[in-house]
């Protein structure tokens, strides 16, 4: 059954979020913890004694109080919610006033009857969340887990949560077998003083003598740059995944065989991660995975519209290389109503990761095993893309072509007002330093360097880029190393990796594409304000291409894992 419900008062949320901004509004010089009241709104619905779903109501809509817990230091507040699924409700980053997780403004239940989640429904409510021992949200989404405090210093806190999966739904879809497995499940948050992140370390118990079959996911709903009592992410978003391919749903939503070039050589359903890194294209909901799994450490989402992002870091190598993506569709979410229950899309980029590669593929634990290990959630501010990301810090670097042909380079490290010293060099026939300076790490920015090509004497030729990030009493905390040619190649892609196209107008509104080797190209054709106007397949050496209305417009043509834009004056 449920919580007892409450009058709705809608004000009640919004004072809610403001007294997390504004309380104790001087930064705090330790790390504190505090209890809190979380009031959230969600259409009303009764569940039966095993969590199925009784009756819901698709007009009335309710308030309902959790009980929470506040840690806090001088630059992260963050609201954990035990009683509802062991959940981080609450990633907000002080010196911007930013909340990076979302959180649903109205839960609505939905699903229920379709065989898809363990309990037959669901219902978003927002943050980061362990999910398991099965699938798609698992069994322990919604429920209270045991909680208590493990560290309690001036220098860090750390609350623990944990509960043992003893429950059995008889109602569950029979997809959902991994049976009552006794494994304990415990997730600690831990905040350090001084820094702009926290930790999340999990571990899976076997208490059983014998192997246990499961399935274990960190869900995130990710939502950067947003103001506390309106989270959400806009279209012009960006998901930063290392990874070349991605396995798409396709055979489920037809849209997504369209949203990318296929990668035939790797398998069925299998394509090339490009397009899908903008939330823009995605144009309906959908569910895509790392192909074959997740290598680096790190993976999250960038905000283009203010320049700040959230990242996850951890082991995903060596223990949780399933990467999942899902989002409800860009402008479907960011168009629903919350307050219309048949309106269930929200606005969101929801990215997980496993043991398993992807959905209903388990994982494992030997008999009386336990497996351990910690994610670290980080902020990053003023960089609309990253090159790279650890527990330190991101760094980006690129090279940008044209008459001011340049290095940029933006740094934002996880201790601000510590004292690090950024090296660049180019290595080749001859090794060349391009930069080391030192600097000091801010809390509301970063540091950006643009080093022109002009000013160094650098002979033409193949190089590699290192940028190595280290501080004064440590070896290299934070690096980078990318192919670079000089002199740039156009949009900074070595050109022998590319065929890039002579254009040929054959008349006023049609215009040949002539590349030098035949290659599968997918090219889109923009606007110069960004309306999407065609799109089409190459296979060969020639693509033919139509634009109806006179103006500028910009091919973007992607070619073996790499993209690069063309522009066009349509006279």
């Amino acid at each position: 059954m449920k919580k007892s419900l409450h009058i709705f008062r809608p004000h009640l949320f919004l004072a809610f979020i403001l007294v997390l901004m504004f309380s104790g509004g001087q930064l705090s010089s330790q790390v504190t913890q505090r209890d809190t009241i979380l009031k959230w709104r969600h259409f009303d619905y009764t569940l039966d004694a095993g969590n199925g779903m009784e009756s819901y109501s698709t007009n009335q809509i309710v308030e309902e109080e959790y009980q929470g817990v506040v840690l806090e230091n001088e630059y992260v507040r963050l609201v954990i919610l035990p009683d509802f699924g062991a959940r981080i409700i609450s990633f907000l980053y002080k010196p911007k006033g930013h909340e990076q997780f979302y959180t649903n403004p109205v839960g609505t239940p939905y699903g229920m009857g379709d065989g898809n989640f363990y309990y037959d429904w669901l219902m978003v409510f927002g943050g980061v969340f362990p999910t398991f021992p099965e699938p798609e949200h698992g069994k322990t989404w919604l429920l209270p887990w045991q909680w208590e405090f493990t560290e309690i210093s001036e220098e860090s806190i750390s609350l623990s949560m944990q509960i043992k999966d003893t429950m059995n739904y008889t109602g569950h879809p029979g997809k959902f077998n991994n049976g009552v497995t006794d494994v304990i499940c415990t997730s600690t948050v831990r905040l350090e003083k001084g820094k702009t992140s926290f930790e999340l370390n999990h571990s899976l118990q076997n208490t059983k003598s014998s192997e246990v079959i499961l399935e274990y996911w960190t869900c995130a709903t990710l939502a950067p740059g947003s103001v506390p009592e309106n989270t959400f992410t806009p279209a012009n978003s960006k998901i930063i995944a290392p990874i070349d391919f991605v396995y798409l749903k396709d055979d489920w939503w037809s849209w997504m065989g369209n949203a990318e070039v296929p990668a035939p050589q790797q398998g069925n359903h299998v394509f090339y991660y490009d397009n899908l890194a903008s939330y823009d294209n995605w144009n309906d909901m959908g569910i895509a995975y790392a192909f074959p799994n997740l290598q680096e450490s790190y993976y999250g989402v960038v905000n283009n519209t203010n320049s700040e992002g959230v990242f996850r870091i951890s082991d995903n190598a060596g223990t949780t290389p399933g990467m999942k993506f899902w989002t409800w569709g860009a402008q479907q979410g960011l168009n629903a109503d919350p307050e219309n229950f048949y309106e269930n899309a929200r606005p969101y980029i929801e990215l997980w990761s496993g043991l398993s590669t992807q959905f209903f593929e388990d994982a494992s634990l030997d008999a009386n095993e336990t497996l351990s290990w910690t994610e670290t959630y980080l902020t990053s501010l003023g960089m609309d893309d990253v090159s790279t990301v650890n527990e330190h810090g991101a760094l980006h670097v690129e090279t940008i072509s044209g008459e001011e042909a340049r290095f940029e380079t933006s740094v934002f490290m996880n201790l601000p007002d510590s004292v690090f010293t950024l090296d660049i060099d180019l290595e080749g026939e001859i090794d060349i330093s391009i930069l080391k300076s030192e600097f000091t790490a801010q809390s509301n920015g970063s540091s950006d360097y643009t080093l022109y090509l002009a000013d160094y004497a650098i002979p033409d030729g193949d190089y590699e880029l290192k940028a190595v990030i280290s501080r004064p009493e440590d070896d290299e905390v934070l690096s980078y190393a990318m192919p670079v040619t000089v002199p740039f190649p156009a949009s900074g892609i070595p050109q022998q990796n590319i065929s890039i196209p002579r254009v040929i107008r054959l008349d006023a509104n049609n215009y040949k594409l002539m590349f030098s080797t035949p290659a599968q190209r997918d090219i889109k054709i923009f606007s110069i304000n960004g309306q999407d106007v065609d799109q089409q397949i190459s296979n060969g050496t020639e693509a033919r291409i139509h634009i109806e209305t006179p103006g500028f417009y910009i091919l973007y043509i992607l070619e073996r894992g790499l993209a690069y834009p063309v522009k066009i004056h349509c006279r």
